[in-house]
């Protein structure tokens, strides 16, 4: 009895401490050059690195608390906002297609000194990171692809009225969030607990105070993931030539890039696997425990 006693303080203590260690991380926000622009990012958490490549006007501040804090313990976290989102810059000019933001991607990587990573890359995102693979494939290890879409004539298409509310710059945040998190009370609560989350972790500082995009940017990355990615089958012809292993992970219930995407990608990479988690668009969040254990056995 006593040394169960002594185990279970030990584990207090241990959790404790971990506590204590999240409680105390601040998000530190840097920028660097890449090309024609300067990338805002921060670093989080130790051992291998693990970029996380964002969706559409998405900053690196609307990843799930949660789930950051979980893949923290086992990698070192690199977030960044994308050309035009947030605190990072972008030209004058919209030349923003999903393949320039890969190559944004692959200057981040060489200019902050790393060689090879890993990638965790979210809807447009995922996009964004078969191009990285696609394009610069000595510079990752592994890839973890999530809510993917590979493009033209191939893709499962989203919904006409789906896509447009994602599109329309008039339509509520709060409807647009609707769309990622599945349309029941299950889903409904994950959306609730996860605004609670970013907003604790701002005024906590464990993530930047960075949500703004300009309506510039929506029109750029519109044209980008939905008129020129759609209109083209050049990507989806290029995914055979990848050789690094590649996790495609959805939600069984995506209304924005449909769950058969994944294994339309994964019957065209020759090293790739399927996985599906309860949730829609935005399963990562609503089932961030489940995805933080399927992305430690991937990795691994």
């Amino acid at each position: 009895m006593k040394c169960l006693r002594n185990l279970i303080y030990i584990v207090l203590l241990c959790v404790g401490i971990c506590s204590s260690a999240y409680a105390q991380f601040k998000a530190e926000v840097k920028t660097i050059d890449v090309g024609d622009v300067k990338l805002a990012y921060y670093i989080r958490g130790q051992g291998k690195p693990l970029f996380m490549i964002n969706g559409f006007l998405s900053t690196m501040s609307l990843w799930d608390p949660a789930l950051i804090e979980e893949l923290a313990t086992n990698y070192q976290l690199i977030l960044f906002d994308n050309r035009g989102v947030g605190l990072s810059t972008d030209t004058k000019e919209n030349n923003t297609t999903i393949s320039q933001m890969a190559d944004d991607v692959a200057g981040l990587i060489k200019n902050l000194g790393y060689e090879k990573v890993n990638i965790l890359a979210w809807s447009m995102g995922a996009r964004i990171g078969q191009q990285l693979l696609i394009r610069h494939p000595a510079l990752v290890e592994k890839a973890i692809l999530c809510s993917a879409n590979p493009g033209g004539t191939h893709a499962d298409k989203t919904a006409l009225d789906t896509e447009s509310k994602l599109n329309n710059p008039n339509i509520p945040e709060m409807e647009k969030i609707s769309l990622v998190f599945t349309n029941d009370e299950q889903g409904k609560q994950a959306a609730k607990d996860c605004l609670a989350r970013l907003k604790e972790a701002v005024v906590a500082g464990t993530i930047p105070d960075d949500f703004t995009v300009s309506k510039e940017t929506l029109i750029r990355q519109t044209r980008a993931r939905t008129t020129l990615w759609s209109g083209s089958n050049e990507n989806f012809d290029a995914l055979k030539n990848i050789k690094n292993p590649v996790l495609l992970a959805d939600g069984r219930s995506d209304i924005i890039d449909l769950p058969k995407n994944s294994v339309i990608i994964a019957n065209q990479i020759p090293y790739s696997w399927t996985a599906f988690l309860e949730g829609g668009h935005a399963f990562l969040f609503q089932s961030h425990k489940q995805f933080s254990v399927l992305i430690y056995a991937f990795l691994q």
